[in-house]
């Protein structure tokens, strides 16, 4: 054994500590845990707060433009699911995401479960057993739109993170999450 320390690098960690010295801010334990799961944060927030609720805010297929394609590793034109949804506890929105999955990568099976029914995503990879790698590119701290700022109802800066699910090393799933940076400080 080594007499050497050395601490064993993380670059979620990493990511995690650029935007607490950039932004002067502590992101708390919980925060730091919802920045770093691999997949959906539905299966943390579910542990936490008992069965959480799904409501879709906008569900559309869509050709695929320059920056969803480059997104997604597509052709632009492509047609993709664009989806925005509030995970929610008794309406307070605890989450917002918004995914873009490509047509083509999906079965019909998991297109239709998409379009008609309010599950996650995350819930209909494990229903379907689809084995996936998550890849988190990037977490920072955004001003909010006026939609996020009308759906959570504060004018605050937001905590983000976007991922990627990979299945056979093609990209099945973008994604983004935001929520006020003054949520899950408990």
């Amino acid at each position: 054994m080594s007499s050497k320390q050395e601490a064993i690098p993380n670059l979620i960690r990493e990511k995690i500590q650029k935007v607490e010295q950039e932004n002067d801010v502590k992101l708390t334990t919980m925060q730091k845990v919802l920045c770093s799961i691999e997949g959906p944060l539905v299966s943390i927030l579910d542990v936490l707060y008992g069965d959480v609720n799904l409501f879709i805010l906008d569900q559309h297929m869509e050709k695929a433009n320059e920056d969803i394609a480059e997104k997604l590793k597509i052709n632009v034109g492509d047609e993709i699911d664009l989806r925005e949804v509030i995970i929610h506890k008794h309406g307070r929105p605890l989450v917002y995401g918004l995914s873009y999955i490509p047509k083509d990568r999906c079965s019909n099976t998991v297109i239709e479960k998409l379009l008609k029914e309010d599950q996650t995503t995350g819930r209909i990879i494990l229903e379907h057993e689809i084995e996936t790698i998550t890849k988190i590119n990037n977490i920072r701290i955004e001003k909010p739109s006026a939609k996020l700022q009308n759906l959570f109802h504060v004018n605050e800066d937001m905590l983000v993170r976007e991922y990627v699910l990979i299945h056979k090393k093609n990209i099945v799933i973008w994604s983004k999450e935001a929520y006020p940076l003054s949520y899950f400080k408990d």
